[in-house]
């Protein structure tokens, strides 16, 4: 052994000898030399000079991993790729925030929204920018559910403390699909603390989810209210024009030229998750190659038009789902009474049938009891004004909204 400055340096037979070490029993060599030196020192390898003609190598112990085994950061997920609508301003502009200045102002952050809508892509693009611009720094980056299997298995094989270490001396921790912790007592309790441990050490914490923290079910209230303790930025679902500009991007990566028509139609379908309009580009482009044919209108309709009528919502769907979330019946909506628990679940949905489904205002008129279009009219824009003033009926609203298009995509 050869005490250096920081270190203390022991001669191995080889390479794989060294990096077997530094891999197994480097954190408890550095305990044992910090506790018989008495002073801090590092445990280092270098390969015998009689093994080797080249120089000795000095093996370090390997840094934690940024990530766990399989899953990976796809590199394409950037700031720049994102495209930026009224439904994603909000959390684009927190995530730009954390990566250029994480533990900061908001910390936590957690994205809130459906499937399909971009929290996948804002929470990559930040663990991206900050390794790129600075390797050393330490990002990790994973999954609720794999947070809980690795937890079960270092409480299983007795390695809990090094579960520990890894997940609370990391720079940044980002978890995606934070609601399956629901009901997972020992889990919840293990990342409060580690929650803790992050936060008061000033580490960037970012959390995705497809709900609020409120309406997880089984989330300990202490860390319901840690989760709200910094930023809540939900992704709503995209108006036309951003749909559209979506796919002219997708397409562009592609190498792929989509008419604006072409584009349009894809927009126009009644799906809310970029990642299904993004199959049906797929699919097109599939297609589109394999008869040789150019990538238009008329091929659009041929092929996707009975994938789009599988997930095409009708008003039933809506009054079906609203009603249930109101503790309703779907007649009591479609009947004449004006009562406050029936006038507004009926407002609410005359709102989402015109945005969800391709009825016209005397269609949904028709569907809630022969109603006049025009009373259908002012339901709709009571609904919108609303929204903006209320922040409980805007939730409310999302959340009928993610069940509908949920329950018609699990059909």
């Amino acid at each position: 052994m050869r005490l250096e400055e920081s270190r203390a340096v022991f001669t191995v037979p080889n390479r794989f000898f060294a990096e077997w070490i530094a891999e197994r029993y480097s954190k408890l060599l550095n305990e044992a030399l910090n506790r018989e030196m008495g002073r801090s020192l590092d445990a280092a390898f270098e390969v015998s000079p009689e093994q080797v003609q080249a120089k000795a190598a000095v093996i370090q112990p390997p840094p934690p991993k940024s990530r766990p085994a399989g899953i990976n950061l796809n590199a394409a997920y950037t700031f720049e790729s994102f495209v930026v609508g009224p439904c994603n301003e909000l959390a684009h502009a927190a995530c730009q925030a954390v990566a250029d200045a994480p533990g900061g102002q908001y910390n936590p952050l957690m994205i809130f929204g459906g499937s399909g809508l971009g929290k996948t892509h804002l929470v990559s693009a930040v663990a991206n920018r900050l390794v790129n611009r600075e390797p050393s720094y330490r990002v990790h980056y994973t999954s609720s559910e794999a947070y809980s299997n690795e937890l079960i298995q270092a409480v299983r094989f007795d390695g809990i403390q090094t579960f520990r270490d890894k997940y609370r001396r990391v720079d940044s921790l980002i978890i995606e699909d934070i609601q399956f912790l629901s009901g997972r007592e020992r889990t919840q309790e293990e990342f409060f603390h580690t929650f803790d441990a992050l936060f008061q050490a000033g580490r960037q914490i970012v959390l995705t989810s497809d709900k609020l923290p409120r309406d997880i079910p089984g989330l300990a209230s202490r860390l319901r209210t840690r989760f709200e303790w910094g930023l809540l930025a939900d992704l709503q679902t995209p108006d036309t024009e951003t749909k559209l500009a979506i796919l002219q991007r997708k397409a562009t990566e592609k190498g792929v030229v989509l008419s604006r028509q072409v584009a349009a139609y894809l927009a126009g379908q009644p799906e809310s998750s970029i990642r299904v309009l993004e199959g049906y580009l797929n699919r097109l482009m599939a297609v589109s190659r394999l008869r040789g044919a150019e990538v238009s209108l008329e091929l659009a309709r041929q092929v996707l038009g009975p994938l789009a009528n599988e997930h095409l919502v009708g008003v039933e769907d809506v009054l079906r789902v609203v009603s249930a979330h109101y503790g309703v019946r779907p007649a009591d909506l479609k009947s004449s009474r004006k009562s406050r628990d029936i006038s507004r679940p009926r407002q609410v949905a005359m709102f989402l049938a015109r945005r969800l489904t391709n009825a016209s205002f005397p269609e949904i008129g028709l569907a809630l009891g022969g109603k006049d279009h025009s009373t259908v009219v002012k339901g709709v824009q009571r609904v919108e004004k609303l929204l903006v003033e209320d922040p409980e009926l805007a939730d409310t609203v999302r959340a009928v909204e993610n069940a509908i298009r949920q329950g018609k995509q699990s059909d």
